[in-house]
């Protein structure tokens, strides 16, 4: 039997103007730097670099890495990628980035329906809120254009239908909708979705005693329906590319499990059960600190007294466990899983917890400490070398530490809503790193797009080689090739073959012994010194 949905309650922070305050600064300091930022050295440039090559080849099928098949993702994500390439005209920054950003938009939005619906405005917002503007997210993957935010979309959204299609008991909908959604989201990442699915479903029948729901008809139907969409891209797949399955499904596995214990055996396995609790506040505070919400007796009799809450709590618990038992999850995984998370925190923070209260009343007063510390230490800026030159910085400072301060004055006064004043104090750390941090990394990224353009620039007309491994053989060299490839508009491909008029690009380790004429110069990630050659 399912427990019920409390009625909604209402708030004073649940006021339109607050909220629409908060979320416009949001959006305009996720906006304002998404295209000021050059590639980042990182993911982010493999996923750049491939979907170019797709459009350079035309074969938006086969993705391709240094025109070499690329298994280890399949291809949404860099149709996504390519469709905004096509929207903008250019392979920028920004192109590359904005479906992240819609994905992220989308993600808020999606969240504060769904917790609207079955608590109310104020959880709702606060919940949505805290998976926008936390550390991780906020200060890292709001600025990447990584697969990660629009695959967390495609798997909640799946998850809340399960909930929102069993309360209308319309189970050919609830099946056909998230196994669509799980389609989606294993053409963006592979093999994941798939067990996020199986454990929604598992966790959430069994809970509620339906076990047989997982025997409907619908779910044979669903079942179809994920293997016709992804099948109809691999029919095509292999169609065009004449290789066994076992190549792309061998590829597809190792993914997916090479971060886990299986790959890792038992001693790192058992330190990471130990660790990831601590990780995971960590990377998504400060407001995972809010987890000592849960440290009271009879937190499951509070949390079934809502149904949703239960629903969030059951499958965040379950679904969390595929990354616990992997030594190497990386917090950018999590992402998908965290608006259960907060849901839960946000219900207790705001529905069954005081200011009074013990747990809640330190966290706030870390909250508060961390914030006066922030506004007196970002006096810094104006005193170091790589910030005091920025221009206006000691206005920015001046600005952000008022900012800050002013919080902090506010958060000391007796309030119910210390979070909500906590997320506009992360709000606000955010836009003073946009205007003092991320100008230096820009810097750094420019150096390495100005020197592979400018090496590009000498080889045009020419054929070009990365020789030996000198670029592909890491992501760490996929950003020099993004901007060689985009200068040039041919793909950077690799070889051990020596090509009369060709040029290569190598460095002292695959040069060593070679007979060659040096045409120029680039530097790659990190600062690892290459030069174009021809040789002799």
């Amino acid at each position: 039997m399912v427990p019920p949905v409390i009625a909604p309650q209402s708030y004073a922070w649940s006021r339109p103007q607050w909220t629409l305050f908060i979320s416009a600064g949001l959006l305009l300091v996720l906006v304002s730097h998404l295209g000021f930022m050059p590639l980042d050295t990182g993911d982010e440039a493999r996923r750049a670099l491939v979907s170019l090559e797709m459009m350079l080849s035309g074969d938006y099928i086969t993705p391709t890495l240094h025109g070499e098949r690329y298994f280890n993702k399949p291809p949404l994500y860099n149709w996504l990628v390519i469709g905004s390439y096509r929207l903008f005209g250019d392979y920028s920054s920004f192109a590359l980035r904005f479906p992240m950003l819609v994905s992220l938009v989308l993600l808020g939005v999606t969240m504060f329906v769904f917790v609207r619906k079955y608590s109310n405005p104020t959880v709702a917002w606060a919940a949505a809120l805290m998976t926008l503007t936390n550390g991780r997210v906020l200060l890292y993957d709001s600025m990447l254009g990584l697969i990660e935010i629009t695959f967390s979309l495609a798997t909640y959204t799946a998850m809340m239908l399960v909930y929102y299609y069993d309360r209308k008991r319309n189970y050919w909908l609830l099946y056909l909708t998230t196994y669509t959604l799980t389609a989606i989201g294993f053409l963006l990442k592979g093999l994941p979705p798939i067990a996020f699915q199986g454990l929604t479903l598992l966790g959430w029948f069994i809970y509620t005693r339906r076990f047989k729901l997982l025997f409907h008809p619908a779910h044979f139907v669903g079942v179809g329906v994920f293997l016709l969409i992804t099948g109809s891209y691999y029919v095509a797949y292999f169609t065009r590319n004449a290789i066994p399955f076992q190549d792309v499904a061998g590829v597809l596995l190792t993914e997916s499990t090479k971060r886990t214990g299986l790959a890792f055996g038992w001693g790192p396995t058992l330190l990471h059960l130990l660790t990831f609790p601590f990780e995971f506040i960590y990377h998504f505070a400060p407001y995972t600190l809010l987890f000592v919400l849960f440290i009271r007796r009879g937190i499951w009799t509070i949390l079934a007294k809502n149904s949703f809450i239960v629903f969030n709590a059951l499958t965040f618990s379950l679904t969390v466990l595929i990354y616990w038992s992997s030594p190497q999850a990386y917090g950018r995984y999590l992402i998908g899983l965290i608006p259960l998370f907060f849901t839960v925190l946000a219900y207790l923070y705001y529905e069954h917890s005081s200011p009074a209260d013990r747990g809640r009343w330190w966290v706030e007063r870390v909250w508060l400490v961390t914030t006066a510390v922030v506004a007196i230490g970002v006096w810094t800026a104006v005193f170091y070398p790589t910030t005091r030159v920025l221009p206006a910085a000691f206005w920015k400072t001046a600005f952000i530490s008022g900012s800050l301060a002013g919080l902090a004055w506010l958060m000391s006064r007796p309030s119910a809503n210390r979070l909500g004043l906590m997320i506009a104090v992360f709000i606000v750390i955010r836009l003073g790193f946009n205007w003092l941090v991320l100008p230096g990394r820009a810097t750094k990224r420019q150096f390495y797009q100005e020197t592979a353009t400018q090496a590009a620039l000498l080889t045009l007309g020419r054929p070009l080689y990365g020789y030996k491994t000198t670029v592909g053989d890491g992501p760490a060299t996929d950003v020099s090739s993004f901007h060689v490839t985009a200068v040039r508009g041919e793909i950077l491909r690799k070889t051990s073959k020596k090509i009369p008029g060709a040029l290569y690009i190598g460095d002292s380790l695959t040069l060593a012994s070679e007979r060659y004429k040096t045409v120029g110069k680039l530097v790659l990630f990190d600062r690892h010194p290459a030069s174009i050659v021809q040789f002799e």
